[in-house]
Protein backbone atom coordinates (compact mmCIF):
# COMPACT_ATOMS: atom_id res chain seq x y z
CA UNK A 1 0.00 0.00 0.00
CA UNK A 2 3.19 2.27 0.68
CA UNK A 3 4.26 1.70 -2.51
CA UNK A 4 1.01 1.93 -4.38
CA UNK A 5 0.62 5.69 -2.42
CA UNK A 6 4.31 6.59 -3.57
CA UNK A 7 3.94 5.66 -7.08
CA UNK A 8 0.47 7.95 -7.31
CA UNK A 9 2.37 10.86 -5.46
CA UNK A 10 4.99 10.79 -8.01
CA UNK A 11 2.78 10.16 -10.38
CA UNK A 12 0.93 13.20 -10.36
CA UNK A 13 3.84 15.71 -9.81
CA UNK A 14 5.06 14.19 -13.06
CA UNK A 15 1.92 15.17 -14.45
CA UNK A 16 1.94 18.74 -13.47
CA UNK A 17 5.59 18.78 -15.37
CA UNK A 18 4.61 17.18 -18.52
CA UNK A 19 0.91 19.39 -19.07
CA UNK A 20 2.95 22.41 -18.23
CA UNK A 21 5.75 21.68 -20.33
CA UNK A 22 4.25 19.31 -23.29
CA UNK A 23 6.89 20.37 -26.08
CA UNK A 24 10.31 18.81 -26.51
CA UNK A 25 14.33 20.01 -27.53
CA UNK A 26 16.47 18.62 -29.99
CA UNK A 27 18.57 15.88 -27.63
CA UNK A 28 15.08 14.62 -27.44
CA UNK A 29 14.35 14.64 -31.10
CA UNK A 30 15.76 11.36 -32.41
CA UNK A 31 13.86 9.09 -29.58
CA UNK A 32 10.85 10.86 -30.27
CA UNK A 33 10.61 10.75 -34.11
CA UNK A 34 11.52 6.97 -33.50
CA UNK A 35 8.24 6.62 -31.41
CA UNK A 36 6.00 8.68 -34.35
CA UNK A 37 7.89 6.97 -37.13
CA UNK A 38 6.86 3.26 -35.52
CA UNK A 39 3.54 4.32 -34.82
CA UNK A 40 2.42 6.03 -37.72
CA UNK A 41 4.38 4.67 -40.38
CA UNK A 42 5.23 1.05 -39.25
CA UNK A 43 7.06 -1.10 -41.62
CA UNK A 44 7.40 1.74 -44.41
CA UNK A 45 10.82 2.42 -43.28
CA UNK A 46 11.59 4.85 -46.30
CA UNK A 47 9.76 7.13 -44.50
CA UNK A 48 11.29 6.96 -41.53
CA UNK A 49 12.57 10.63 -40.12
CA UNK A 50 16.07 9.42 -39.26
CA UNK A 51 17.28 8.30 -42.58
CA UNK A 52 17.10 11.70 -43.82
CA UNK A 53 18.17 13.69 -40.60
CA UNK A 54 20.37 11.10 -39.16
CA UNK A 55 21.91 13.00 -36.38
CA UNK A 56 25.57 13.50 -35.22
CA UNK A 57 25.62 9.61 -34.25
CA UNK A 58 23.11 6.64 -34.77
CA UNK A 59 20.91 6.03 -31.78
CA UNK A 60 19.32 2.55 -30.72
CA UNK A 61 15.22 1.55 -31.43
CA UNK A 62 15.19 -0.55 -29.02
CA UNK A 63 13.70 1.91 -26.56
CA UNK A 64 11.29 3.46 -29.45
CA UNK A 65 10.08 0.42 -29.82
CA UNK A 66 9.16 -0.47 -26.42
CA UNK A 67 7.13 2.63 -26.21
CA UNK A 68 5.39 2.34 -29.95
CA UNK A 69 4.40 -1.09 -28.64
CA UNK A 70 2.80 0.42 -25.37
CA UNK A 71 1.29 3.14 -26.70
CA UNK A 72 -0.09 1.13 -30.04
CA UNK A 73 -3.65 1.02 -28.92
CA UNK A 74 -3.66 4.59 -28.79
CA UNK A 75 -2.08 5.29 -32.51
CA UNK A 76 -6.02 4.60 -34.28
CA UNK A 77 -7.80 7.17 -32.78
CA UNK A 78 -8.27 10.15 -35.42
CA UNK A 79 -7.29 13.88 -35.02
CA UNK A 80 -6.07 16.75 -37.74
CA UNK A 81 -2.51 16.56 -35.79
CA UNK A 82 -1.43 13.80 -33.37
CA UNK A 83 -0.05 16.26 -30.05
CA UNK A 84 -2.42 14.32 -28.61
CA UNK A 85 -0.37 10.75 -29.01
CA UNK A 86 2.75 13.11 -27.80
CA UNK A 87 1.44 13.66 -24.57
CA UNK A 88 0.59 9.72 -24.41
CA UNK A 89 4.07 8.87 -25.28
CA UNK A 90 5.67 10.70 -22.42
CA UNK A 91 2.97 9.51 -20.38
CA UNK A 92 4.29 6.12 -20.74
CA UNK A 93 7.56 7.07 -20.55
CA UNK A 94 7.37 8.97 -16.98
CA UNK A 95 5.34 5.39 -15.98
CA UNK A 96 8.46 3.47 -16.31
CA UNK A 97 10.68 6.05 -14.69
CA UNK A 98 8.29 6.05 -11.82
CA UNK A 99 8.01 2.54 -11.31
CA UNK A 100 11.97 2.69 -11.14
CA UNK A 101 11.58 4.95 -8.25
CA UNK A 102 9.25 3.49 -6.77
CA UNK A 103 10.52 0.21 -6.47
CA UNK A 104 13.83 1.94 -5.08
CA UNK A 105 11.21 3.02 -2.82
CA UNK A 106 10.44 -0.37 -1.60
CA UNK A 107 14.08 -1.72 -1.46
CA UNK A 108 15.15 0.74 0.96
CA UNK A 109 13.81 -1.23 3.62
CA UNK A 110 16.96 -2.23 4.55
CA UNK A 111 18.63 1.03 4.75
CA UNK A 112 16.31 3.47 6.55
CA UNK A 113 13.00 3.82 8.21
CA UNK A 114 9.46 4.24 6.82
CA UNK A 115 9.88 8.03 7.94
CA UNK A 116 13.12 8.44 6.40
CA UNK A 117 11.47 6.39 2.85
CA UNK A 118 8.58 9.10 2.90
CA UNK A 119 10.80 12.05 3.50
CA UNK A 120 12.73 11.00 0.35
CA UNK A 121 10.00 10.66 -1.64
CA UNK A 122 8.63 14.53 -0.61
CA UNK A 123 12.04 15.63 -1.39
CA UNK A 124 12.06 14.58 -4.94
CA UNK A 125 8.50 15.98 -5.36
CA UNK A 126 9.86 19.48 -4.04
CA UNK A 127 13.31 19.26 -6.54
CA UNK A 128 12.43 20.05 -10.00
CA UNK A 129 15.00 17.91 -12.31
CA UNK A 130 14.25 14.42 -11.90
CA UNK A 131 10.66 14.47 -12.61
CA UNK A 132 10.70 17.33 -14.73
CA UNK A 133 13.48 15.02 -17.05
CA UNK A 134 11.13 11.57 -16.35
CA UNK A 135 8.63 12.10 -19.41
CA UNK A 136 11.70 13.54 -21.52
CA UNK A 137 12.58 10.92 -24.56
CA UNK A 138 16.50 11.36 -24.05
CA UNK A 139 18.74 8.36 -24.63
CA UNK A 140 19.47 9.11 -20.53
CA UNK A 141 16.02 8.80 -19.71
CA UNK A 142 15.59 5.41 -21.46
CA UNK A 143 18.26 4.15 -19.34
CA UNK A 144 17.55 5.49 -16.75
CA UNK A 145 14.52 3.43 -16.61
CA UNK A 146 16.44 0.69 -16.37
CA UNK A 147 19.34 2.10 -14.09
CA UNK A 148 16.44 2.70 -11.45
CA UNK A 149 15.60 -0.92 -11.20
CA UNK A 150 19.77 -1.97 -10.90
CA UNK A 151 19.97 0.22 -8.26
CA UNK A 152 16.83 -1.10 -6.44
CA UNK A 153 18.41 -4.56 -6.99
CA UNK A 154 21.38 -3.56 -5.70
CA UNK A 155 19.74 -2.33 -2.42
CA UNK A 156 17.43 -5.14 -2.45
CA UNK A 157 20.84 -7.44 -2.70
CA UNK A 158 19.63 -9.23 -5.92
CA UNK A 159 23.09 -9.90 -7.70
CA UNK A 160 22.26 -11.75 -10.34
CA UNK A 161 19.27 -9.39 -11.66
CA UNK A 162 21.64 -6.20 -11.00
CA UNK A 163 24.38 -7.74 -13.29
CA UNK A 164 22.27 -8.50 -16.35
CA UNK A 165 20.16 -4.90 -15.73
CA UNK A 166 23.12 -3.28 -15.89
CA UNK A 167 24.53 -5.01 -19.04
CA UNK A 168 21.47 -3.92 -20.84
CA UNK A 169 21.41 -0.38 -19.66
CA UNK A 170 25.66 -0.16 -20.76
CA UNK A 171 25.23 -1.38 -23.69
CA UNK A 172 22.10 -0.67 -25.58
CA UNK A 173 21.46 3.04 -23.69
CA UNK A 174 24.13 4.51 -22.49
CA UNK A 175 28.47 2.94 -22.33
CA UNK A 176 29.24 5.98 -19.62
CA UNK A 177 27.14 3.80 -17.42
CA UNK A 178 30.07 1.19 -17.24
CA UNK A 179 31.32 3.69 -14.47
CA UNK A 180 28.66 3.97 -12.15
CA UNK A 181 27.33 0.35 -12.35
CA UNK A 182 30.85 -1.26 -12.62
CA UNK A 183 31.41 0.58 -9.62
CA UNK A 184 28.92 -0.68 -7.95
CA UNK A 185 29.40 -4.15 -9.21
CA UNK A 186 33.04 -3.89 -7.86
CA UNK A 187 32.20 -3.26 -4.73
CA UNK A 188 30.06 -6.10 -4.66
CA UNK A 189 32.04 -8.57 -5.65
CA UNK A 190 35.19 -7.11 -3.87
CA UNK A 191 34.46 -5.20 -0.99
CA UNK A 192 30.84 -6.68 0.29
CA UNK A 193 31.30 -10.01 -1.49
CA UNK A 194 27.48 -10.75 -1.79
CA UNK A 195 28.77 -12.11 -5.40
CA UNK A 196 31.64 -14.19 -6.22
CA UNK A 197 33.95 -12.91 -9.24
CA UNK A 198 32.83 -16.13 -11.43
CA UNK A 199 29.29 -16.16 -11.45
CA UNK A 200 29.01 -12.20 -12.15
CA UNK A 201 31.58 -12.94 -15.20
CA UNK A 202 29.31 -15.54 -16.35
CA UNK A 203 25.92 -13.43 -16.48
CA UNK A 204 27.79 -10.67 -17.34
CA UNK A 205 29.29 -12.04 -20.25
CA UNK A 206 26.02 -13.58 -21.74
CA UNK A 207 23.74 -10.63 -20.80
CA UNK A 208 26.34 -8.81 -22.96
CA UNK A 209 26.35 -11.04 -25.74
CA UNK A 210 22.66 -10.26 -25.47
CA UNK A 211 21.86 -7.00 -25.05
CA UNK A 212 24.53 -6.32 -28.34
CA UNK A 213 23.26 -9.03 -30.47
CA UNK A 214 19.89 -7.81 -30.18
CA UNK A 215 20.35 -3.69 -30.37
CA UNK A 216 22.80 -4.88 -33.75
CA UNK A 217 20.18 -7.16 -34.99
CA UNK A 218 17.52 -4.91 -34.61
CA UNK A 219 19.34 -1.15 -35.11
CA UNK A 220 21.23 -2.66 -38.35
CA UNK A 221 17.49 -3.18 -39.99
CA UNK A 222 16.59 0.20 -39.04
CA UNK A 223 19.75 1.85 -39.48
CA UNK A 224 19.94 0.27 -43.03
CA UNK A 225 23.70 -0.70 -42.34
CA UNK A 226 25.47 -3.30 -39.59
CA UNK A 227 26.32 -1.48 -36.49
CA UNK A 228 26.39 -1.11 -32.66
CA UNK A 229 25.03 2.31 -31.76
CA UNK A 230 26.21 2.81 -28.42
CA UNK A 231 29.62 1.45 -29.52
CA UNK A 232 29.62 4.35 -32.11
CA UNK A 233 28.41 6.45 -29.38
CA UNK A 234 31.23 5.36 -26.84
CA UNK A 235 34.15 5.86 -29.87
CA UNK A 236 32.25 9.40 -30.67
CA UNK A 237 32.59 10.96 -27.50
CA UNK A 238 35.19 8.98 -25.67
CA UNK A 239 38.23 8.13 -28.47
CA UNK A 240 37.42 11.23 -30.60
CA UNK A 241 36.33 13.20 -27.81
CA UNK A 242 33.92 14.83 -30.19
CA UNK A 243 31.56 15.78 -27.73
CA UNK A 244 33.33 18.97 -26.38
CA UNK A 245 31.81 20.70 -29.65
CA UNK A 246 28.26 21.13 -28.06
CA UNK A 247 30.50 22.94 -24.89
CA UNK A 248 32.89 22.29 -22.03
CA UNK A 249 32.79 23.13 -18.35
CA UNK A 250 35.01 22.58 -15.66
CA UNK A 251 36.41 19.40 -14.03
CA UNK A 252 34.16 20.80 -10.72
CA UNK A 253 31.05 22.16 -12.80
CA UNK A 254 28.87 19.10 -11.60
CA UNK A 255 29.54 19.97 -7.70
CA UNK A 256 29.63 23.65 -8.00
CA UNK A 257 26.11 23.85 -10.69
CA UNK A 258 24.62 21.03 -11.24
CA UNK A 259 24.19 19.21 -7.88
CA UNK A 260 22.92 22.52 -5.94
CA UNK A 261 20.18 22.90 -8.81
CA UNK A 262 19.19 19.38 -9.42
CA UNK A 263 18.98 19.01 -5.25
CA UNK A 264 18.30 22.26 -4.31
CA UNK A 265 18.73 23.49 -0.79
CA UNK A 266 18.22 20.56 0.47
CA UNK A 267 21.95 19.48 -0.50
CA UNK A 268 23.38 21.04 2.50
CA UNK A 269 21.72 17.91 4.17
CA UNK A 270 23.55 15.48 3.08
CA UNK A 271 26.61 15.90 4.86
CA UNK A 272 23.88 15.35 8.05
CA UNK A 273 22.52 12.27 7.09
CA UNK A 274 26.00 10.99 6.61
CA UNK A 275 26.84 10.75 10.16
CA UNK A 276 23.64 9.97 11.30
CA UNK A 277 23.36 6.98 9.14
CA UNK A 278 26.97 5.05 8.63
CA UNK A 279 24.91 2.66 6.72
CA UNK A 280 24.20 4.46 4.04
CA UNK A 281 27.61 5.73 3.31
CA UNK A 282 28.37 2.70 1.16
CA UNK A 283 25.85 3.37 -1.10
CA UNK A 284 26.33 6.96 -1.60
CA UNK A 285 30.30 6.02 -2.77
CA UNK A 286 29.90 4.78 -6.13
CA UNK A 287 28.39 7.50 -7.20
CA UNK A 288 29.81 10.05 -5.98
CA UNK A 289 32.94 8.46 -7.65
CA UNK A 290 31.14 7.77 -10.80
CA UNK A 291 30.56 11.79 -10.99
CA UNK A 292 34.03 12.26 -10.58
CA UNK A 293 35.65 10.22 -12.91
CA UNK A 294 33.01 11.38 -15.37
CA UNK A 295 33.45 14.93 -14.88
CA UNK A 296 37.49 14.39 -16.66
CA UNK A 297 34.90 14.37 -19.92
CA UNK A 298 34.80 18.40 -20.70
CA UNK A 299 31.43 18.01 -22.30
CA UNK A 300 28.71 18.11 -19.29
CA UNK A 301 25.01 18.24 -19.07
CA UNK A 302 22.83 17.79 -16.10
CA UNK A 303 21.31 14.93 -17.58
CA UNK A 304 24.37 12.99 -17.94
CA UNK A 305 24.28 12.37 -14.08
CA UNK A 306 20.41 12.13 -13.45
CA UNK A 307 21.01 8.40 -12.64
CA UNK A 308 22.43 9.66 -9.40
CA UNK A 309 19.96 11.72 -7.83
CA UNK A 310 17.64 9.03 -6.17
CA UNK A 311 21.16 7.78 -4.16
CA UNK A 312 22.02 11.02 -2.96
CA UNK A 313 18.94 11.93 -2.24
CA UNK A 314 18.84 9.30 0.25
CA UNK A 315 21.20 10.81 3.01
CA UNK A 316 19.45 14.44 2.65
CA UNK A 317 16.25 12.07 3.94
CA UNK A 318 17.24 10.63 6.51
CA UNK A 319 18.53 14.13 7.85
CA UNK A 320 15.30 15.74 7.42
CA UNK A 321 13.80 12.81 9.16
CA UNK A 322 16.17 12.81 11.87
CA UNK A 323 15.89 16.48 12.72
CA UNK A 324 12.18 16.43 12.65
CA UNK A 325 12.18 13.31 15.21
CA UNK A 326 14.35 15.68 17.51
CA UNK A 327 13.08 16.33 21.02
CA UNK A 328 15.13 18.91 21.82
CA UNK A 329 14.96 22.49 23.28
CA UNK A 330 15.62 23.89 20.39
CA UNK A 331 13.50 21.09 18.26
CA UNK A 332 11.21 23.50 16.86
CA UNK A 333 13.71 25.35 15.20
CA UNK A 334 14.80 22.79 13.64
CA UNK A 335 11.88 21.44 12.12
CA UNK A 336 11.29 25.05 10.78
CA UNK A 337 14.65 25.07 9.29
CA UNK A 338 13.86 21.92 7.20
CA UNK A 339 10.30 23.29 5.86
CA UNK A 340 12.42 26.44 4.96
CA UNK A 341 14.59 24.06 2.80
CA UNK A 342 11.93 22.36 1.62
CA UNK A 343 9.88 25.61 0.60
CA UNK A 344 13.38 26.59 -1.31
CA UNK A 345 13.16 24.15 -2.85
CA UNK A 346 9.59 24.49 -4.44
CA UNK A 347 10.23 28.26 -5.17
CA UNK A 348 12.97 27.29 -7.70
CA UNK A 349 10.59 24.42 -8.95
CA UNK A 350 8.43 26.76 -9.23
CA UNK A 351 10.50 29.33 -11.02
CA UNK A 352 12.19 26.78 -13.38
CA UNK A 353 8.67 25.38 -14.57
CA UNK A 354 7.77 28.71 -15.26
CA UNK A 355 10.81 29.16 -17.36
CA UNK A 356 10.60 26.13 -19.32
CA UNK A 357 6.97 26.79 -19.94
CA UNK A 358 8.08 29.78 -22.26
CA UNK A 359 11.32 27.92 -23.82
CA UNK A 360 9.55 25.99 -26.67
CA UNK A 361 8.89 28.59 -29.16
CA UNK A 362 8.97 26.51 -32.23
CA UNK A 363 5.89 24.74 -30.85
CA UNK A 364 4.15 27.52 -30.18
CA UNK A 365 5.20 29.11 -33.24
CA UNK A 366 3.83 26.17 -35.73
CA UNK A 367 0.33 25.72 -33.23
CA UNK A 368 -0.47 29.50 -33.50
CA UNK A 369 0.23 28.66 -37.86
CA UNK A 370 -2.06 25.88 -37.56
CA UNK A 371 -4.68 28.16 -35.40
CA UNK A 372 -4.09 31.18 -38.18
CA UNK A 373 -4.92 28.75 -41.37
CA UNK A 374 -6.38 26.10 -39.40
CA UNK A 375 -8.95 25.83 -42.63
CA UNK A 376 -6.26 25.95 -45.41
CA UNK A 377 -6.61 21.94 -46.52
CA UNK A 378 -2.50 22.08 -48.34
CA UNK A 379 0.49 23.80 -47.38
CA UNK A 380 3.84 23.75 -47.48
CA UNK A 381 5.40 24.99 -44.66
CA UNK A 382 9.43 25.36 -43.65
CA UNK A 383 10.74 25.20 -40.19
CA UNK A 384 14.31 26.52 -39.73
CA UNK A 385 16.69 25.08 -37.29
CA UNK A 386 15.88 27.32 -33.74
CA UNK A 387 12.84 26.33 -34.47
CA UNK A 388 12.72 22.57 -34.97
CA UNK A 389 15.30 22.52 -32.34
CA UNK A 390 12.75 24.28 -29.93
CA UNK A 391 9.38 22.71 -29.40
CA UNK A 392 8.73 21.05 -32.93
CA UNK A 393 7.91 17.33 -33.76
CA UNK A 394 6.68 15.09 -36.29
CA UNK A 395 3.70 15.08 -33.59
CA UNK A 396 2.69 18.67 -34.05
CA UNK A 397 2.21 18.26 -38.16
CA UNK A 398 -1.09 18.50 -39.96
CA UNK A 399 -2.31 15.56 -41.77
CA UNK A 400 -3.05 17.46 -44.91
CA UNK A 401 0.37 19.70 -44.43
CA UNK A 402 3.52 19.31 -45.87
CA UNK A 403 6.70 20.44 -43.93
CA UNK A 404 10.39 20.96 -44.61
CA UNK A 405 13.52 21.18 -42.17
CA UNK A 406 16.10 21.19 -45.06
CA UNK A 407 19.19 23.74 -43.96
CA UNK A 408 21.16 26.27 -45.90
CA UNK A 409 17.95 26.79 -48.81
CA UNK A 410 18.69 29.63 -50.36
CA UNK A 411 15.96 32.81 -50.22
CA UNK A 412 14.70 32.00 -53.90
CA UNK A 413 14.07 27.80 -52.57
CA UNK A 414 12.41 29.58 -49.70
CA UNK A 415 10.20 32.21 -51.16
CA UNK A 416 8.31 29.15 -52.32
CA UNK A 417 7.33 27.57 -49.55
CA UNK A 418 3.43 29.22 -48.11
CA UNK A 419 4.99 29.63 -44.78
CA UNK A 420 8.14 30.32 -43.03
CA UNK A 421 8.82 30.08 -39.22
CA UNK A 422 12.22 31.88 -38.74
CA UNK A 423 14.64 32.80 -35.95
CA UNK A 424 14.60 36.76 -35.31
CA UNK A 425 14.73 38.63 -32.26
CA UNK A 426 12.25 41.56 -33.81
CA UNK A 427 10.25 42.75 -37.01
CA UNK A 428 13.47 45.42 -37.40
CA UNK A 429 16.03 42.17 -37.02
CA UNK A 430 17.95 43.06 -40.54
CA UNK A 431 18.15 38.96 -40.72
CA UNK A 432 14.55 39.47 -41.73
CA UNK A 433 15.16 41.71 -44.54
CA UNK A 434 15.84 38.95 -47.20
CA UNK A 435 12.68 37.37 -46.46
CA UNK A 436 10.28 40.51 -46.53
CA UNK A 437 11.88 41.64 -49.73
CA UNK A 438 10.77 38.39 -51.53
CA UNK A 439 6.92 38.33 -51.62
CA UNK A 440 7.04 37.35 -47.68
CA UNK A 441 4.90 39.25 -45.10
CA UNK A 442 5.37 38.56 -41.21
CA UNK A 443 1.43 37.37 -39.77
CA UNK A 444 2.72 36.66 -36.03
CA UNK A 445 5.95 36.23 -34.05
CA UNK A 446 6.39 34.68 -30.92
CA UNK A 447 7.97 35.19 -27.17
CA UNK A 448 10.65 33.00 -25.73
CA UNK A 449 12.08 33.12 -22.10
CA UNK A 450 15.29 35.41 -22.77
CA UNK A 451 16.48 34.93 -18.88
CA UNK A 452 15.63 37.11 -15.21
CA UNK A 453 15.68 40.36 -14.03
CA UNK A 454 15.54 42.36 -10.94
CA UNK A 455 12.80 44.80 -11.39
CA UNK A 456 12.52 48.38 -9.92
CA UNK A 457 11.03 46.96 -6.42
CA UNK A 458 13.54 44.51 -6.86
CA UNK A 459 11.92 41.90 -7.85
CA UNK A 460 12.59 38.61 -10.10
CA UNK A 461 11.23 38.99 -13.34
CA UNK A 462 11.42 36.71 -15.99
CA UNK A 463 12.15 39.04 -19.43
CA UNK A 464 10.25 37.42 -22.83
CA UNK A 465 11.54 38.32 -26.05
CA UNK A 466 10.28 38.03 -30.09
CA UNK A 467 12.41 34.30 -30.44
CA UNK A 468 10.50 33.09 -33.75
CA UNK A 469 8.47 34.94 -36.48
CA UNK A 470 6.07 33.55 -38.63
CA UNK A 471 6.29 34.35 -42.35
CA UNK A 472 3.70 33.83 -44.82
CA UNK A 473 3.39 34.14 -48.87
CA UNK A 474 1.48 37.43 -49.76
CA UNK A 475 -1.09 36.58 -52.30
CA UNK A 476 -1.92 39.33 -54.97
CA UNK A 477 -5.41 39.77 -56.11
CA UNK A 478 -5.80 39.65 -60.00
Amino acid sequence: MQSYFAFILLFIVCLIHLFICPYTKVEESFNLQAIHDLLIHRFNISNYDHLEFPGVVPRTFLGPIFIAILAWPFSNISFDHLIYLQYIVRIILGILVISGLTHIYKSLKGYCDLSTRRWWLIIIITQFHLLFYSTRTLPNIFALVIVLHSLAFWLSKRGKSLVWTSAFAILIFRSELVILLGLILLQEVFVKRRLTFKKTLKHGLIASSLAVGLSVLVDSWFWQRWLWPEGEVLYFNTILNKSSHWGTFPFLWYFYSTLPRALGATLILLPIGLIINKHIRSILLPNILFIIIYSILPHKELRFIIYTFPILNIPIAQACSSLFQMRIRWSVILKLFVLSLLTINLVQTSISLSASHYNYPGADALLKLHTHRKYQPTAKVHIDVYSAENGISRFLEMKSWTYNKTENLTIDELSHFDYLLVESTSDEDVHLNPYLSRNLQIIDFIRGFNGFYIDKQLLLRMRYTPKIYILEKKKYSV
